[in-house]
């Protein structure tokens, strides 16, 4: 048997362990460095001008193809293209991709994907045969192209189909097709898209089902019809792989749309870290009009996105090298440990705090992810600085409840402006960002922004105690066991 030389025989091992479809459920992703945006325009935004329709009937009257689409793209400063699969022609050979994909490179537009109308709802037999054959023609369809992503949808059920069942047949086809995908390197987004997926719940729990790692999710800003679609998105943001951007948002209950907030839009990719294309899919009134004005306010969110220096990280994921333990009397165990600094519970704190000098004390965001693990009081007090000052974010304080900042004009998080109430649950990531500048300091429990303070003019100070070994960084905990990790801190 011939032996294998080290080289090939990590690349076999690199490439088994990508594409097995025996892998753990995928969990959000910890992208390293600092949020970073790419603009992209998706062809159904020009649905009813395309010629070519692979599905449905031609529309007579129409004369865009994919080659003048993409020199529309080219003309509105876009990076990207997302060339919906619906306005090729039918049959559409080999030869003719590299044709576009030639026609886009020369054009400076990088094809950021493509997208299958599937329907992985349907019962077990030749329909869902069908859907998953479709969805890998288009896989192989999109390594030609250069797409590094298909949009796939989930699909509603028949009447005569229980839920569990649709469920079930459509968790088997995903992962049946991320297989085939993950061999090509192409990334499978599940859009939140009506069907079995309409509510937030039910797309994550098939998503962290999922043993692939080439699948997450293709986040559509218009299509959570809740309460809160903006809380809604921030809670799935951190699984996204592609992101499609609506001019409008529908909540539950409303009888017409609302025009889209993309400053926050574009906040929530940031909170989550979001690296990749952002791609605008227009659905409202005419998109040779509205297009070039929806692009032009996220070209300056966009590019606003990637200002400041890069993220730096504050912890390893394995070490306290660059903490050290805060002297508290009675304090609880601390480790470092699979990518996660445990503070066991004290009587009442434990903490740790920044070894040397801060890497800033003005300008700058941190953000943690914390979670409670035991406990009834507050299980992240992050304390910062604010010049020559210092102050604490407490989340989760008096009682497992409030978050404030102490101290304000003397007054603790529990008396000045800032103090509010949020229920927190045990054993749930929360992601935490705090901005700190000389004239405000702002905070985001998983994107919901919770302070928007003014301080010209105010002392900021620590509330007395022995909190206050924590400054000019640190966190702690106060009769309460928590996780905390991919703490970093970024200069604005």
């Amino acid at each position: 048997m011939p032996s294998l030389s080290r080289r090939r025989f990590l690349q076999l091992s690199t490439f088994a362990a990508l594409s097995s479809p025996h892998l753990r459920a995928i969990e959000p992703f910890a992208r390293k460095g600092a949020p970073r945006l790419q603009l992209s325009l998706a062809a159904y935004s020009f649905r009813d001008s395309f010629k070519d329709v692979d599905k449905g009937k031609p529309k007579p009257d129409a004369k865009l193809d994919m080659f003048g689409f993409i020199d529309y793209c080219a003309e509105q400063g876009c990076d990207g293209a997302e060339l919906t699969s619906y306005y090729f022609p039918k049959d559409i050979t080999t030869g003719q991709l590299l044709q576009i994909r030639r026609y886009a490179f020369l054009r400076g537009v990088a094809v950021s994907g493509t997208s299958v109308g599937n329907n992985f709802a349907r019962p077990k037999g030749p329909e869902l045969d069908r859907e998953i054959a479709d969805v890998k023609k288009w896989i192989d369809r999109a390594a030609v192209l250069g797409a590094p992503h298909i949009r796939v949808f989930a699909g509603a059920p028949a009447k005569d189909v229980a839920a569990d069942e649709a469920k079930r047949n459509c968790i088997a086809a995903l992962e049946e097709c991320c297989a085939y995908a993950g061999e090509r390197g192409i990334f499978l987004g599940l859009e939140n898209h009506g069907g079995i997926v309409t509510e937030p719940d039910a797309l994550l729990d098939i998503v962290k089902t999922i043993k692939s790692p080439w699948f997450g999710v293709n986040l559509d800003t218009g299509n959570f019809h809740t309460a809160d679609p903006y809380a809604d998105l921030a809670r799935c943001a951190s699984y996204a792989v592609n992101v499609q951007v609506k001019a409008d948002i529908k909540r539950a209950g409303a009888k017409t749309e609302e025009p889209a907030d993309y400053k926050r839009l574009v906040e929530i990719l940031r909170s989550a870290n979001y690296q990749g294309w952002v791609a605008l899919e227009y659905e409202s009134a005419d998109p040779w009009q509205g297009v070039p004005v929806a692009l032009g306010k996220l070209k300056s969110l966009v590019r606003e996105s990637g200002s400041g220096e890069k993220a730096v990280s504050l912890f390893d994921g394995k070490s306290l090298e660059q903490w050290k333990i805060t002297d508290f009397a009675t304090r609880g165990n601390i480790e470092a440990k699979n990518g996660q600094i445990i503070l066991g519970q004290g009587d009442p704190l434990t903490g740790i705090t920044w070894a040397g000098e801060p890497p800033a004390r003005n300008n700058y965001e941190i953000s943690l992810e914390a979670m409670k693990q035991t406990g009834d009081d507050f299980f992240c007090a992050l304390t910062a600085p604010v010049g020559k000052d210092s102050f604490t974010l407490v989340v989760g304080g008096w009682g497992g409840a409030l978050v404030g900042i102490s101290s304000i004009d003397g007054m603790d998080a529990s008396e000045n402006s800032t103090t509010q109430f949020r229920k927190f649950n045990v054993n749930e990531w929360y992601r935490i960002r705090l901005r700190v500048t000389p004239k405000k300091l702002e905070a985001w429990i998983n994107d919901d922004q919770l302070i928007d303070e003014e301080i010209e003019g105010k002392k900021i100070s620590m509330r007395l105690g022995e909190i206050e070994l924590c400054a000019p960084l640190g966190i702690a905990t106060f009769r309460t066991q928590a996780a905390f990790r991919n703490i970093t801190l970024r200069k604005l």
